[in-house]
């Protein structure tokens, strides 16, 4: 029996696959493809996007690319703000790739668009359709909202036009799809609340971890603190200038020798601005998380703005180094405070979580292994994907959801 035929949208090409929103589409895709034939058509947004060789992976059967120059989709932008329209979904509008979605979508048996950006490309396609929205992005506006109210800053007031714009869209463009998928309750919750129609068509998909790729290393040959993240969004930006402007500066008073290590994507300005702090130490996009990370003593997740699971905090747990996170860090999966990592929601509370950790390294090593069983249990992608492939599998009239051999 031949696989039903998948068409996969994305809005930036999964390859490489760095950063949070190119992972998790990444292992849907390659859990997926264990059960469907898989087509990708994804936007580019550099020329070495759309000339890169192409993956032996063997996830897709085949892979199609639409250049969407920024030029362009700056413009599209500019044109949208006297709408109504989420600038994030004008930003990533397309003729071209509308084009070739009409003309894929009749070889599949159903399309699935990562994020509201190519969604909104399909709300009126016939065949069977499912939305991968990951977050509750207006949850994450609003919460930055909430932060860098009195902020002027080009990024800030962006955010706060498109948080206008968004809950209705994210509430409403679900009614269009046969169904689904959000990353954690607390999104689904803050969308939909009580709406038993709505809450019926969306179902709760949490993050994996690759554990192949993350092996348990609790070896702390320093007492850095490490951070992993891409310091190109708002989010990780704000959290990192948090720790090291607020919270380092209360650790280094006891410990002086703790330092800050920043690991992922960054600009130069802002790498500019970590690196005059005292104690931080600006590592820059790597190949390798595990080799960064090596003989890091914490991993820390001093989030205040966003949404849905942080990967990095699964990744700190399956590295084995004991994690500090506020709150916003643990939405999504069900860690404990103080036996998988500990939480903490302000600078001398979290500074006070990380000193008793450096001190007394029995109990890190203790949190450290607890946290590599949880991951282990609890965030394998496939276990995690399961209830995804379940729903499309029934939509599409497959009669089992396990994975299938190949034709």
């Amino acid at each position: 029996m031949l696989r039903p035929r998948l068409l996969i949208l994305t809005p930036r090409y999964p390859y490489p696959v760095i950063g949070g929103d190119r992972l998790r589409i990444f292992f849907i895709c390659k859990v997926l493809s264990a059960h469907f034939r898989l087509t990708l058509l994804s936007l580019c947004e550099s020329e070495a996007e759309m000339t890169s060789a192409l993956p032996m992976d063997g996830v897709f059967d085949r892979i199609e690319r639409v250049y969407l120059p920024k030029w362009r989709s700056r413009l599209n932008t500019l044109l949208a703000l006297p709408t109504r329209t989420p600038l994030q979904n004008a930003y990533y509008r397309s003729a071209e790739f509308r084009g070739r979605i009409k003309s894929l979508a009749p070889e599949h048996d159903g399309v699935l668009a990562h994020l509201i950006r190519t969604g909104d490309a399909i709300r009126d396609l016939p065949q069977p359709k499912f939305l991968e929205m990951t977050d509750a992005i207006s949850l994450n506006y609003a919460r930055v909202g909430r932060e860098r109210r009195a902020s002027l800053d080009l990024r800030s007031q962006v955010y706060r036009i498109e948080s206008e714009r968004l809950e209705a869209y994210e509430r409403a463009v679900v009614d269009d799809f046969d169904h689904s998928f959000l990353v954690s309750a607390i999104d689904r919750e803050f969308l939909f609340g009580n709406d038993a129609g709505r809450l019926a068509r969306v179902t709760v998909v949490s993050n994996g971890v690759d554990l192949s790729s993350l092996p348990y290393d609790f070896s702390p040959v320093t007492g850095d603190l490490v951070f992993i993240g891409n310091m190109t969004t708002l989010q990780n930006l704000d959290a990192v200038q948090y720790m090291a402007r607020e919270i380092l500066p209360l650790i280094r008073r006891d410990r002086p020798e703790v330092r800050l290590r920043v690991i992922g994507r960054i600009g130069p300005n802002e790498r500019t601005q970590l690196e005059h702090i005292d104690g931080v130490v600006v590592t820059g996009q790597v190949d390798s998380v595990a080799v960064a990370a090596h003989g890091g003593a914490i991993g820390v997740c001093p989030m205040r703005l966003g949404a849905g699971v942080q990967n990095k905090v699964l990744e700190y747990m399956a590295l084995g180094l004991p994690t500090v996170s506020t709150s916003i860090g643990l939405e999504g999966f069900h860690a404990r405070d103080g036996v998988e990592l500990a939480v903490a929601d302000d600078p001398s509370s979290f500074a006070a979580r990380v000193l008793r950790l450096l001190d007394d390294r029995a109990a890190a090593s203790r949190m450290a292994q607890a946290a590599r069983a949880h991951v282990e249990s609890h965030h394998s992608w496939e276990a995690m994907l399961q209830p995804m492939v379940d729903v499309i599998a029934r939509r599409l009239g497959m009669p089992q959801a396990h994975p299938l051999s190949a034709p």
